[in-house]
């Protein structure tokens, strides 16, 4: 029998009565209800496994430790469930198991409401239950519960959807995790249902469910105290993520804030509109305080009330676990340094979702993370994460195309569409065919894929080029011209339609595999009308069927992955994306002149509601450089083109990056916030090109190793497959590899173990 069998849950969905809030609560949009069931084993089982779920998000403690957080951010149509094994928690005798759970007033950045139309769970709900046994251990009416006064928020910032998170010691006991009887009111069972259907309490119930178990791991959560540097100033070493820890003590109804901020000035953190406040109010006694939002930030300021203490400030850091021990080195050591850095970037994004930063937004945009799958499926054996993000960001809107952003308020508000960001999900879907190879998976997912591409359909001229293509064609924050025909798009339109056609031809549907083999086609022969043959790149854009002068890093690379340049211009495009003599640093939110490396220039801009400025460069002669995002399709032209040997150099351009913030990646070459792991592409290429291992057939059953070291005297680490890890050790003159599956190499056959080729 399995732990839990398909059909209905033995749970109920509990809430505290809404009669037990008081006005102090009512004033928020954020309602905290705490709950807690007391329960006597006579002996502990070996296995107690648990599933439970939550709208909006939970705690949940068993005699006084805590058990997990949750439940993984999704469209609450597609739900999943978090499941842990209690039997470590437990004893004989009374057990206490005890719920924090809060329900936002609206949707947030990382979480996306129900609708609230004819259903009871959008008002907030609970749902638990465990295996004893024979017994079960269940949420229901006889819990107890208790809305928690003065816990509540201030939205100030539409951004980040942050403002202040508020606590009130006073609502909640410090021993309200382990007492066994609060006096507070017996829950109260809500019920999901919708138009002709009564509803019931146990899940699957409209709309949530039916649920699937959590398909990601649990983070591990680790205490980092923040360092007191002066009063009312608390610091960490590099930036940090999680949930805030205050001990503080102090007079009844004193306040206590706390103001996280990702950037210092002079040593002193610097808040700024887009970082959020931690706001407790004291109960008269020394306790700590931690937060239910996760916070992102460099240091704190702090703000006490006359008579109050705060004795120290931590992080209690939620990152997602990183395992199997992969590794490089290089002859130079910046590289070292460069891999570091971008690995320990995606890790503070990753959480329940890829995540653009911790320290702004929190929000699952849907082609940023194409990064961070990247960076995990080369560094990590942990590859749960790499695999749900395709799933997760799998929620068309009617018309096929992707939200920009998902599980959260931009997908529930359908703010708008980037198109292009579609293309990068679609990437995605080829990276997990590559490196899972799960047909059930990508069966799924194929059907999504298909309605991406033909979503283009429509917008195409009569050569087959997507023309005046609504939506926010973002492509990167650098001053790509979009107007039109844009080059950019259409070749990675061009990629998307020959990954989908590998992974037709791969599940067997010729026929799908054949219309994308036709559009791809035409879209190739349409494609010319792009080149400039008087100056020997790729436009960027054409306008009413006139050429455009301005042309990108980003065109040339494109252009190259989607298939669309013949290979006589191979060479030439290597050098338009190599001559760095002649790339300007050019972006629209800087209108009047370049931008200058490591400033805190705005990534944004006026432009965004207004159009593109005219450009100020020389559009004959420059081209407009790739921001550390697009650099990866960068990279992949190059090594498409035959120059994977170029990559490693390159690499060394996040060097400049690291004036800026030596222990995480800046957004861009010039701004934006300094936690952004979609800059993280070096630490990708630096397996996946420097020590060349890639999987060589869906699933990596067989490996593809081959090395590029370019300038580097010398390379080793240690790269991630389904099998375990593959030891490259490369010079000049020898290749050591040492491998679990098969691999291939410069056209040979290997079998695993290890191998000693000389070059």
């Amino acid at each position: 029998m399995t732990d839990f069998p398909p059909g209905r849950w033995h749970g109920r969905w509990i809430w505290a009565d809404q009669a037990s809030a008081t006005q102090d609560h009512a004033d928020s949009a954020r309602q905290v209800v705490a709950l807690r069931h007391s329960f006597v084993l006579g002996e502990v089982p070996d296995r107690v496994p648990a599933r439970l779920s939550a709208l909006s998000r939970y705690g949940l403690w068993v005699n006084g430790v805590e058990v997990s957080r949750g439940p993984v951010r999704a469209n609450p149509q597609r739900q999943p469930y978090d499941d842990v094994d209690l039997a470590a928690y437990l004893r004989p005798g009374t057990n206490v198991i005890a719920a924090l759970v809060w329900r936002y007033g609206g949707p947030k950045p990382w979480w996306m409401p129900p609708s609230p139309l004819a259903n009871d769970l959008h008002q907030g709900a609970f749902v638990f239950e465990a295996r004893l046994g024979d017994d079960w251990l269940v949420s229901g009416a006889h819990w107890q519960a208790q809305c928690l006064a003065g816990w509540g928020e201030t939205v100030l910032d539409r951004l980040s959807g942050r403002g202040e998170e508020l606590a009130n010691a006073r609502a909640l006991p410090a021993e309200w995790l382990g007492a066994t009887d609060s006096g507070w009111p017996g829950a109260v069972e809500r019920r999901g249902f919708t138009t002709g259907e009564p509803g019931r309490p146990e899940p699957p119930s409209f709309p949530v469910g039916p649920l699937e178990p959590r398909p990601i791991s649990w983070p591990h959560p680790v205490d980092i105290a923040l360092m007191p540097d002066s009063p009312g100033v608390f610091l960490a070493e590099r930036i940090q993520s999680g949930t805030l820890i205050v001990d503080a003590s102090g007079p009844t109804g004193a306040i206590v804030t706390v103001r996280a901020a990702e950037f210092l000035k002079d040593g002193v953190p610097v808040p700024t509109e887009h970082d959020a406040r931690f706001v407790l109010t004291l109960d008269g006694t020394r306790r700590g305080i931690e937060s239910l939002d996760l916070y992102g930030l460099r240091g704190v300021l702090v703000e006490a009330a006359d008579g109050a203490t705060v004795h120290g400030v931590s992080v209690r850091t939620r990152a997602y676990p990183v395992a199997g021990g992969a590794s490089f080195h290089a002859s130079d050591s910046r590289l070292d340094r460069i891999w570091e850095v971008g690995r320990r970037t995606v890790t503070l994004c990753s959480s329940d979702a890829y995540i653009d930063c911790p320290t702004r937004e929190q929000r699952a945009w849907t082609g940023d993370a194409v990064v961070h799958q990247m960076v995990d499926f080369t560094t990590n054996t942990d590859w749960r994460l790499a695999a749900w993000y395709p799933r997760l960001a799998a929620s068309p809107r009617a018309d096929g195309m992707l939200p920009m952003a998902v599980a959260g308020d931009v997908e529930y508000g359908d703010f708008t569409i980037i198109p292009d960001w579609a293309l990068h999900w679609v990437h995605a879907v080829w990276n997990l065919y590559r490196y899972l190879g799960d047909t059930e998976q990508i069966a799924e997912l194929l059907p999504v894929v298909e309605r991406v591409l033909r979503w283009f359909l429509p917008f195409c001229d009569v050569d087959g080029l997507p023309s005046d293509v609504f939506g926010w064609v973002l492509i990167d924050w650098a001053a790509v011209s979009t107007e039109g025909v844009c080059a950019t798009l259409c070749g990675l339109w061009g990629r998307a339609l020959l990954e989908f056609e590998e992974m037709a031809s791969w599940l067997g549907d010729e026929g799908r595999a054949r219309w994308a083999e036709r559009v791809h086609r035409r879209l190739a022969s349409g494609f010319e009308r792009l080149w400039d043959p008087q100056r020997h790149r790729y436009a960027d854009s054409m306008v009413a069927g006139v050429r455009r002068p301005a042309a990108s890093q980003h065109a040339q690379a494109a252009a190259i992955v989607g298939g669309l340049v013949p290979t006589a211009r191979l060479n030439r495009l290597v050098e338009v994306l190599t001559d760095t003599t002649a790339h300007v640093d050019a972006a629209f939110s800087s209108p009047e002149g370049p931008v200058v490396p490591n400033s805190d220039a705005p990534v944004g801009g006026l432009y965004l509601r207004t159009g593109h400025p005219e450009p100020w460069w020389d559009t004959d002669k420059q081209l407009v450089r790739a921001q550390p995002f697009f650099r990866y399709v960068v990279h992949d032209a190059l090594a498409a083109a035959g120059r994977a040997d170029l990559v490693a150099g390159l690499c060394l351009d996040w060097t400049e990056a690291l004036r800026r913030c030596d222990t995480s990646w800046t957004e861009t070459w010039y701004g934006g916030t300094v936690s952004h792991g979609w800059s993280s592409t070096p630490t990708r290429d630096l397996m996946t090109r420097v020590l060349g291992v890639e999987p060589a057939v869906p699933g990596f059953s067989v490996a593809r190793v081959e090395p590029a070291l370019g300038t580097l005297e010398w390379a080793f680490g240690e790269v991630p497959c389904p099998a375990g890890l593959i030891s490259v050790s490369v010079n000049r003159a020898r290749l050591v590899v040492d491998s679990p599956i098969p691999y291939r190499h410069a056209g040979r056959e290997y079998p695993a173990g290890r191998h000693e080729i000389v070059l």
